[in-house]
């Protein structure tokens, strides 16, 4: 403590007495000039030669080889289990019978579709699929209601 008052208490006196005696400061430019630097100072940025700035990359590329292009995939076989859409061809797949339960022809409904359902085909074989799908629900479908009589 200096003369009865704490460090900080003296420095603050200190920079009020030294902001008394500095003349104001200028007010800052408006037009935000930097001193030392001419307004007209412009840097070349572009080469004689544009092609130029592309000669490392167009080294590097001469080396490589031309892409090929993909050969086309083969059309692909529609498979034959497909091909059966009548109802007599989708009920003798299916073979229900007198002893199935309501579970087990669940799961002939789930083992079915896991082979048959129009998502799991391809594009081009969706139409045979729903064929079929639509028949072994028919006929799943139908063995449950006569369970239940």
């Amino acid at each position: 403590m200096l003369f009865g008052q704490s460090v900080f208490q003296s420095v603050v006196a200190r920079l009020e007495r030294e902001a008394e005696e500095e003349p104001p400061a200028e007010e800052p430019r408006a037009d935000y000039a930097t001193n030392g630097f001419s307004a007209s100072l412009v840097f070349e940025t572009a080469t004689q030669d544009p092609s130029s700035a592309n000669r490392p990359l167009d080294s590097y590329l001469d080396f490589l080889e031309a892409p090929q292009p993909a050969p086309a995939p083969p059309p692909e076989q529609m498979p034959a289990h497909l091909a059966r859409t009548s109802l007599a061809d989708v009920s003798e797949e299916l073979a229900i019978d007198q002893n199935d339960t309501i579970e087990s022809l669940g799961e002939k409904r789930r083992s079915f579709a896991r082979l048959n359902h129009p998502d799991m085909v391809s594009v081009p074989f969706r139409d045979n699929a729903t064929k079929r799908m639509t028949a072994a629900n028919l006929l799943i479908d139908q063995a449950i209601r006569l369970l239940s009589i």
